[in-house]
Order: C-alpha cells, then sequence, then structure tokens
C-alpha cells in the first residue's frame, strides 16, 4: 500500500513514517487512509489524566506547549525526538521499533525502555547500552513482539488497580494492541 503524507517526511525513515502514520491514526488525528482530521484529534477529556490533547500529544507531558495550536509537522517532530529516537526505535527492527515507540507514546520514553529490557532478560534500568542492544536484537522476533504486546496488557491493568477512575479506557487500549500487533506483524522481518 502506498501511502501520501500530509506532512514533512523528508528527515524520517520508513520505519518510523509507517510508526507515526500508526500512532496518529490510533491518536485521531489522522483518518485510516492517512489524511488529517480537521482538528488532528483534540480532546480535552477531564477525566484523561493526560489533560489537553491533541494527536497524542499532552499538556501533561508539554505543559509549556499550547497544545490546542499545535500543527501536524510540528506534531510529528515531537513524536520523533521525544518518543521515537528517546525510546531507541532506530536500533531496533521496525516491527520492534514499532511496538517501542507506541509504548513511549502511551507510558513514556524511559518507561517503554524498560519493558523491553524486561522481556529480553536484561537489567530494565532505562538505559539502552551495548547488552540491551544485544538482547533484543538476538531474541526471536515473533517471541518479543508476543511477550512485548502480553507485558503492556499488564501495565494497563495495574493502571487500572492504582486508578480505577481509568478502566473506562481498557477497552481501547486493548483493541489499540490488537491494532499494534496487527501492524506489526506486516512489517516484521
Amino acid at each position: 500500500m502506498s501511502i501520501r503524507y500530509c506532512f514533512n517526511t523528508k528527515p524520517y525513515s520508513e520505519a518510523f513514517l509507517f510508526a507515526v502514520v500508526f500512532v496518529l491514526i490510533k491518536e485521531g488525528a489522522l483518518y485510516a487512509d492517512g489524511t488529517p482530521k480537521a482538528d488532528l484529534g483534540y480532546v480535552n477529556d477531564p477525566k484523561d489524566l493526560g489533560g489537553e490533547t491533541k494527536g497524542g500529544i499532552s499538556k501533561r507531558a508539554f505543559p509549556h506547549l499550547d497544545i490546542a495550536s499545535l500543527t501536524l509537522d510540528e506534531i510529528v517532530r515531537i513524536y520523533h525526538t521525544r518518543y521515537w529516537r528517546a525510546a531507541y526505535c532506530p536500533d531496533w527492527s521496525p516491527a520492534v521499533a514499532l511496538y517501542a515507540f507506541d509504548a513511549a507514546v502511551q507510558h513514556g520514553a524511559i518507561t517503554s525502555i524498560k519493558l523491553l529490557q524486561e522481556i529480553s532478560g536484561c537489567k530494565d534500568d532505562g538505559m539502552v547500552g551495548p547488552k540491551t542492544r544485544a538482547a533484543v536484537n538476538s531474541l526471536d522476533q515473533e517471541y518479543l513482539l508476543a511477550r512485548f504486546g502480553l507485558r503492556r496488557a499488564r501495565f494497563y491493568a495495574r493502571i487500572i488497580q492504582s486508578n480505577t477512575s481509568q478502566v473506562r479506557f481498557i477497552e481501547g487500549w486493548h483493541n489499540r494492541l490488537v491494532d499494534l500487533t496487527n501492524a506489526a506483524w506486516e512489517i516484521k522481518e
């Protein structure tokens, strides 16, 4: 499938473009065909702990930004620098990078790295070095992706255990994991 991007693609890899389109669709900034929605997924749900959000970029994570005025190019740039690169996604295969990127968007880059380290048998310290790279890249990709999805599901359960008001989001979170797994299977090596 060939996609026409509605944002600047010049500095980005194909793996990032695939991942960011997935996230932008899930975060409500793009329609399923990749065209932008007029509001780029702007929401301000008082029950969402992220607060004011546009394209998945939240006021909680970026209190200094005017969330409502973010452009699609700005959102993509934030995703690249603060999530893709911060979660070391260029170091992983495209499918593992997609999982790590989505986890970074949902839970933060450090948590994404810790989850990946935990399932690959490394010390889960949130720092990527030669041991983490070797462990992640030596595992069977299908095994790693399956474990990552299960670990994320457990992470969501713990969110709900600590704050029951978030239970209203569990179906959407699990649906996202299903869609994430399907997308990762499309690009796994």
